[in-house]
């Protein structure tokens, strides 16, 4: 039986924030709006985790059991299947770094890994994150497939604005020395669904986070031009229309609001 998701909204919704380089807003319409986030959480876990690391608390060459196992709302196991689950993540039991998780989270958006790493540093670090950001639309109240935490109400949801905030203190905020900093650009360019990446023009640095279910499309990206007028980040978020249509509407914006770094 399919993992439980956020259910499907019928009202058609567009938002966006663009920043500049120092985080000035240029572009911006709905964007405190909050919408189902999708895997687009997986920012404030990534930023949880980094900087658990970076105060000691973690070491990211630590391995752990890798697992599709996890502890719901209710106190109960649950176990992540069907379309949660990444094909190429490692079998349970097998041994993976901290690293490597939090690496597979962003750039393959493995839930697996998402789900690890969140119990891993707990939802009050995820809402310490989001409080310091001053992220007012953003909640992360639940693992990813937890049954039990849908039936109860609690929900994951952010704003395009507090996307754009978000990227931006990754790319270029404070608190995120050498390593940290360097694994999350890597994750972020890797990423294996770009939407905005897709219509930038070659000679273009850019690393992003899609989000996606039944209903709900998003993207944030940063992207740099280093012969241009700098970086630019863009928050996209959509509800309502279908995987084809959501995209179009994504990449028609960005194209609209990157003039010059789009092809």
């Amino acid at each position: 039986m399919p993992l439980p998701t956020a259910a499907a909204p019928t009202e058609v919704r567009l938002a966006h924030c663009l920043l500049d380089a120092d985080g000035a807003v240029l572009s911006a319409s709905r964007a405190d709006e909050p919408f189902y986030a999708a895997s687009t959480i997986k920012l404030h876990v990534l930023l949880a985790v980094l900087r658990a690391a970076e105060q000691g608390e973690l070491d990211l060459e630590t391995e752990l059991a890798a697992t599709c196992t996890f502890t719901g709302a209710d106190g109960e196991e649950f176990i992540l299947s069907g379309d949660h689950l990444d094909p190429t993540h490692p079998e349970p039991g097998t041994p993976i770094a901290l690293r490597a998780l939090a690496t597979r989270m962003i750039d393959r958006s493995s839930n697996e890994a998402t789900d690890q790493l969140l119990e891993l540093v707990g939802l009050d670090a995820i809402a310490a994150i989001v409080g310091e950001l001053g992220l007012g639309a953003t909640r992360v109240e639940r693992l990813i497939g937890d049954a039990a935490a849908l039936e109860r109400g609690l929900t994951n949801e952010t704003s395009a604005a507090d996307l754009a905030r978000t990227m931006h203190h990754l790319v270029a905020g404070p608190g995120l020395a050498g390593d940290s900093h360097e694994l999350a650009l890597a994750a972020l360019h890797a990423q294996t669904i770009p939407i905005i990446a897709t219509v930038l023009r070659d000679g273009v640095r850019w690393g992003s986070k899609s989000g996606w279910v039944d209903g709900y499309r998003h993207d944030v990206a940063y992207v740099e031009d280093p012969a241009g007028a700098g970086r630019r980040i863009l928050a996209v978020m959509t509800a309502g229309l279908a995987e084809d249509e959501a995209d179009a509407r994504i990449t028609a914006l960005a194209a609209e609001l990157l003039p010059g770094l789009t092809a």
